[in-house]
């Protein structure tokens, strides 16, 4: 299995929502905020995750930018009792703040801890998850993704991995962890590009050893990709459990009050995580919180939770619509690039773009960038309407790409 087409340490939901907050937070000690701390209110709401029915919190903290001891506090005193982290966020920093925390607090078994690793091979996999409890100082994680299955950059999946989920070998592995008490469930994280992200998942749905799937999902997504909704159901059905990431894609820099959401007590992007709650067949959604004013918005969220109408779930899809333009695509296939008669990798620069301008990630933007071969960056020259016109997000690639050339060059 070929590895993420970027470098680890850019992966995944590192980019979901972020902001130079995180950095201005960085360091401080426990209860530094005065009249700010967040005040204890117990776990926040529950969902049962597939047919293990285990009860995670429906709202995760997402420790991609290793999150520090104030932030961990504030977040245990929100209600959140499940941490997401992998050996490459933050360069392996994450591991190691989340297993000072444990260490320090003694909050080990109130917390579902996910983590994830980089395998080719299922042996590579049974060996990785040695290194990952040692790092976090534990003597089993309650969930061990391959992490990022299918890659999901450059325009492109990884075909090689296609039935990866539904592999014997790979059941195998998972069932010797698991024998082994090293790990309680198994699965895989992806937003790989389509149609592979949807294959994976029907293949998981058939595989029978696949106990959760993180995957890159947002209401829009669903409604308008009719194949990936059945995909979704399929794992559902096999007790699949499911959990949410990349839900933003943008709209978390929506700041005016929407009045169908206003007379709720909702933000926009509080809206968006009521529309992804309001969908049964997920458990939980992975969120980078960096700093209390999200956090606590997130959790008031989770604990006020209601589900949405129609109506509303297609106020939220409007929400897409209007800041897509400073968006990206979670549903590219390279069609854009296709209809627009070029080689360049238009949803990887629009995606770099977005890190830079939506997240604050400029060093991680303009790394991304200079990954990319001078013509998959090289768009002169492309009919960009037909690549608007192509696209399932509809990207102004006309506004965008000049910006992301200035910008990151």
């Amino acid at each position: 299995m070929a590895e993420s087409n970027i470098p680890h340490d850019l992966s995944r939901r590192t980019f979901i929502k972020t902001g130079v907050a995180a950095a201005a937070v960085a360091g401080w000690p426990a209860n530094a905020l005065g009249e700010d701390d967040a005040e204890s209110q117990g776990p926040l709401p529950t969902r049962g995750l597939g047919q293990s029915n285990i009860q995670v919190s429906m709202l995760n903290l997402g420790a991609g930018r290793a999150p520090n001891e104030r932030m961990l506090n504030a977040s245990y005193d929100l209600g959140v009792r499940y941490i997401d982290t992998a050996d490459c966020y933050a360069k392996g920093a994450s591991e190691k703040a989340v297993a000072d925390w444990m260490e320090k607090t003694g909050r080990r078994e109130e917390y579902f801890i996910v983590t994830k690793d980089h395998p080719s091979t299922p042996d590579d996999w049974v060996r990785m998850i040695d290194r990952r409890l040692e790092k976090l100082r534990t003597d089993y994680v309650d969930l061990f993704f391959v992490h990022g299955l299918g890659g999901g950059f450059r325009g492109k999946g990884d075909e090689s991995v296609r039935d990866v989920p539904k592999m014997k070998e790979w059941g195998a592995a998972a069932e010797k962890m698991k024998k082994a008490g090293k790990v309680r469930l198994a699965g895989f994280s992806t937003h790989t590009t389509f149609p592979l992200r949807t294959d994976l998942l029907n293949n998981a749905a058939v595989g029978g050893w696949v106990d959760a799937i993180m995957v890159a999902y947002d209401p829009k997504l669903v409604r308008e990709n009719a194949e990936f909704n059945k995909a979704l159901d399929a794992c559902h059905k096999a007790g699949i459990g499911l959990i949410c990431m990349k839900e933003m894609r943008g709209v978390g820099k929506v700041e005016q009050a929407v009045p169908k959401f206003k007379e709720m007590g909702l933000t926009p992007h509080q809206a968006v995580l009521h529309a992804v709650w309001s969908d049964e067949r997920f458990a939980s959604i992975c969120s980078e919180m960096p700093n209390l004013k999200i956090l606590k918005a997130n959790a008031s969220a989770a604990r006020n939770f209601k589900p949405l109408d129609d109506e509303r779930i297609g106020a939220v899809i409007d929400l897409y619509d209007g800041a897509l333009a400073a968006g990206y695509c979670n549903g590219c296939d390279g069609r854009c690039a296709r209809a627009a008669g070029t080689k360049a990798s238009l949803g990887d620069i629009t995606r770099a773009l977005s890190y830079h301008e939506q997240d604050g990630l400029r060093d991680d933007a303009r790394t991304l960038y200079a990954s990319l071969t001078p013509e998959e960056r090289d768009w002169h020259g492309a009919d960009l309407d037909a690549a608007k016109h192509a696209c399932l997000c509809k990207l102004d690639f006309a506004s965008l790409l000049p910006r992301a050339e200035q910008k990151l060059t």
